[in-house]
């Protein structure tokens, strides 16, 4: 519901999104889209994708007001060769032996900041709200040195395991020990990880725009180390607990009046009910907490975003989610997808400063002097 407060004499109007999509529409589109990409083996998905987007697009309203995409479904099937043949390339360079696959990686890890930014430009031209397109600055320079740590550490990574594989597969000098310097990489990847995904969320935020008009980002690092030190520390605390939990079993099996037969067959439900709890409230916690943090920092000229995702609901979504399309072979996948996208919705909103069609306005007046003259050759989807 839409609200409105004054803040050092500015109107203030926290307007919501609103999906308005149906479980038995989508299905339509999504039993089709499944049937003709398996008889066109793969190449329709590109088109389904712009079905399916099209549909999610045209059901999301803000202010009253449906987004809009435009993609061509060429285009993204170009990119789907590109990278298919890519990988292949690597999948291949793998086979031939660990030190090719090392090479391989550090190639493709290479060409990654290009793809995202391509991908990042082709997603945003072709999303429009009231005729006005998004936009992506395409800063290469920038987001190959965000890149340029990680890839040097985990090239690191894959060819002195690379190298450890090559000498037991040669037989030489008996079995080699594993290499600790592989521990010590590894736990730079682990620490430098949250940093990498505030490196990486800031630049595709700040490079964004809508018409003119630029997004901004006021999360900093401190707080992508927080969630992740948060979620590290419940971690730790669920372990506690199954650990107790295992200890209680043990001690009941040295019960002289306990049958271990009996609490045998006890231990599967025991494990299902504490691993399944724990791995969903982990999915759960990672979507809530890194979306908030996302939509909570950006602005784009005052007007704000709000997201207040809850863990425990998208906890619940995704445990009905899975049940039902799991008892359903499938079949409940549109339904799982329409209600998520409708919570997702009615749970993030706007803070618009004055009056949103104004600014929509000035929008489409800028983008009218801009034209169309920035080319799309090289923009494509390659699943970023």
């Amino acid at each position: 519901m839409e609200s409105t407060n004054i803040e050092n004499g500015t109107n203030i109007v926290n307007k919501p999104f609103e999906f308005t999509g149906k479980a038995g529409e989508f299905f339509g589109i999504w039993i089709v889209n499944v049937a003709l990409t398996i008889l066109t083996l793969g190449i329709y998905s590109a088109w389904a994708k712009v079905r399916t987007n099209q549909y999610f697009y045209g059901n999301t309203l803000l202010d009253g007001s449906s987004f809009r995409y435009t993609a061509n479904p060429k285009q993204i099937l170009k990119g789907r060769i590109i990278a298919f043949i890519v990988f292949m390339l690597y999948f291949a360079a793998s086979n031939v032996s660990p030190f090719f696959g090392a090479g391989a990686f550090f190639i493709l890890m290479l060409l990654v900041p290009a793809f995202l930014v391509m991908s990042m430009a082709f997603r945003l031209k072709n999303s429009v709200y009231r005729n006005v397109r998004f936009n992506f600055d395409k800063n290469f320079s920038s987001v190959y040195k965000i890149f340029a740590i990680p890839v040097v550490v985990m090239s690191a990574y894959i060819f002195v395991v690379s190298q450890f594989q090559e000498s037991i597969a040669s037989g030489a000098n008996g079995k080699p020990e594993f290499p600790i310097f592989v521990f010590v990489l590894l736990g730079i990847i682990a620490l430098m990880a949250p940093w990498w995904e505030f490196m990486i969320t800031n630049f595709r935020v700040k490079h964004s725009k809508y018409g003119n008009a630029d997004f901004s980002f006021s999360a900093t690092t401190k707080n992508y180390y927080w969630l992740y030190i948060k979620m590290v520390l419940v971690l730790i605390a669920i372990s506690v607990v199954v650990g107790l939990v295992a200890t209680g079993i043990a001690a009941l099996f040295k019960s002289e009046t306990a049958d271990p037969s009996e609490i045998m067959q006890y231990m599967p439900v025991l494990m299902f009910i504490i691993i399944v709890p724990f791995y969903l409230w982990l999915f759960a916690y990672l979507a809530t907490k890194r979306t908030n943090l996302l939509y909570n920092n950006i602005d784009i000229a005052g007007h704000k975003t709000q997201s207040d995702l809850k863990t425990g609901y998208m906890m619940y979504l995704y445990f009905t989610n899975t049940l039902g399309i799991l008892l359903t072979l499938g079949l409940l996948m549109p339904w799982a997808k329409i209600r998520t996208a409708r919570y997702r919705a009615s749970v993030t909103s706007v803070n618009v400063v004055g009056d949103l069609s104004q600014f929509v306005a000035i929008q489409t007046d800028h983008q009218a002097a801009l034209g169309e003259e920035m080319g799309e050759m090289f923009d494509m989807d390659l699943g970023f």
